[in-house]
């Protein structure tokens, strides 16, 4: 079984109706859904929980819509948000709840055959058992119609109750030329190894040409490529074959987190794959003028858990790195101050962009004074100078620490002069969302929020 995530808490109505009122009723039933549902760009977990609140608002909320809407919406979330069990889930309840059939919708959406088996244990931790009606099991054997026998191969094994072979003689698929035999050998269980690098190093094969060898056929896929730079280089590829390697990333499935792990276990290719970042993020623009302002206060260099190799900055510097590719048109805002002094301190950035502003952050980090954050003063130093008067949007990383806030006379910030404002705290474990005076205070980390802001404002 896929590991579980803290359960995730419902958010206040302020973040459905956005910061101009506490109330919702000014949207449709169809906007509050989509509202709610791309919370899951932040939260969803690596497992669907039955007692999960957000998923229990999906559901009240699907009632009150058409069984075409909800498919609409899990088309929506697979395909342009990238979710993976959410569109699963509103497939269940598009099904379940108006009895719409959703056979063409789940072999479009199951485009992974790993999914077919996320959707099986939704459907028992719904229902209590695996049983499944006509369009489902049509829409799962459909889906095994895209699958060629590498996909199947790699997904055949899995850590949950059930396995791709269960799938496979619970749902009868049809053979198609392409799978033929490798859905024959997946029942005889004769099926060999998926051609993956993990298989042929276990197996003995020279790690040089391996690489070598799967690089030219472009058979490792683009996260590979990223977290065995280090071990290229020491199996004795040659730095141009690596450069090359690198300027094969363009997926767009992929992280800034992805990226940074790369970059620090391989810094020498650091331009390159500061390349790599911006082809893949470059194509989700958001439109307009954005203030971006990063906390570099002293309690931002905490790692994020005791599993973590990453520490709260790391993950606010990354979302720096890939902000200077995915805003049309970005302001980049270090803060910190003086705590003693109560007094807040206030950089714009125009210096390097992507993964090359790690390089400046002791020197950032001096000169802000690494206190706590004051975001009344950071807003009105940003009306002060004359940022705030051109801004679409504000966006905060930090980790709540706000002494303003807080502390003294408790002042709040002024986001006013923007059409939109979010505070991301990065510090808790414990997910939600709601607003104050903000367009949305987030609690919990994601390194898709960008992508999160893209799709709300979309509405």
């Amino acid at each position: 079984m896929s590991k579980l995530n803290s359960k995730k808490t419902g958010f206040a109505s302020g973040i459905i109706a956005g910061k101009q009122t506490n109330t919702a009723g000014k949207y449709s039933d169809y906007e509050l859904l989509r509202r709610v549902t791309l919370a899951n760009l932040l939260f969803e977990s690596d497992y669907y929980q039955p007692a999960d609140e957000i998923m229990m608002q999906i559901e009240n909320l699907c009632y009150k819509v058409t069984g075409q809407q909800v498919i609409d919406l899990a088309l929506e979330c697979r395909f342009e948000q990238k979710l993976r069990h959410t569109p699963l889930w509103l497939l269940i309840l598009a099904n379940d709840i108006h009895n719409t059939n959703v056979k063409d919708a789940i072999a479009k959406v199951a485009n992974r055959p790993d999914m077919t088996m996320d959707l099986l244990q939704m459907l028992k931790a719904r229902n209590g058992s695996y049983k499944m009606s006509k369009s489902v099991k049509k829409g799962l054997a459909k889906a095994f119609d895209q699958y060629d026998e590498y996909q199947i191969a790699k997904y055949r094994k899995s850590n949950m109750e059930v396995s791709l072979v269960d799938v496979v003689n619970l749902v009868h698929p049809k053979p198609t030329p392409e799978n033929e035999k490798a859905l024959k050998a997946l029942v005889e269980d004769t099926l060999k190894p998926a051609n993956t690098w993990e298989v042929a190093l276990s197996q003995g094969a020279n790690k040089k040409e391996t690489f070598e060898r799967m690089l030219t056929e472009k058979s490792l896929g683009s996260l590979a490529i990223l977290r065995n730079l280090r071990n290229m280089t020491e199996a004795g590829l040659s730095r141009k074959t690596i450069r090359e390697a690198i300027a094969q990333v363009k997926s767009n499935w992929l992280t800034p987190l992805n990226f940074l792990a790369a970059q620090r276990n391989a810094p020498e290719y650091t331009a390159y794959i500061n390349d790599a970042m911006e082809n893949c993020f470059s194509q989700e623009k958001i439109a307009g003028t954005t203030i971006l302002a990063i906390d570099v206060s002293g309690s931002m260099g905490q790692v994020t858990s005791s599993n973590s190799k990453f520490s709260r900055m790391d993950l606010a510097f990354a979302m720096a790195a890939v902000g200077s590719y995915i805003f049309e048109d970005l302001i980049l805002v270090f803060t910190a101050g003086s705590d003693s002094s109560r007094k807040g301190k206030h950089m714009i950035w125009d210096s390097a962009k992507g993964l090359g502003i790690f390089k400046y952050y002791k020197k950032i980090y001096s000169e802000l004074g690494g206190g706590g954050i004051f975001t009344y003063q950071l807003c009105e130093w940003l009306k002060e100078k004359g940022y705030a008067k051109d801004a679409d949007r504000l966006v905060v990383i930090s980790d709540s620490q706000d002494i303003d806030a807080q502390y003294g006379s408790k002042r709040k910030p002024d986001t006013a002069p923007y059409k939109t404002s979010y505070i991301i705290d990065i510090s808790t474990h414990t997910h939600g969302i709601k607003t104050e005076n903000w367009t949305a205070e987030i609690n919990g980390w994601s390194d898709r929020v960008f992508h999160y802001i893209k799709a709300l404002e979309s509405n």
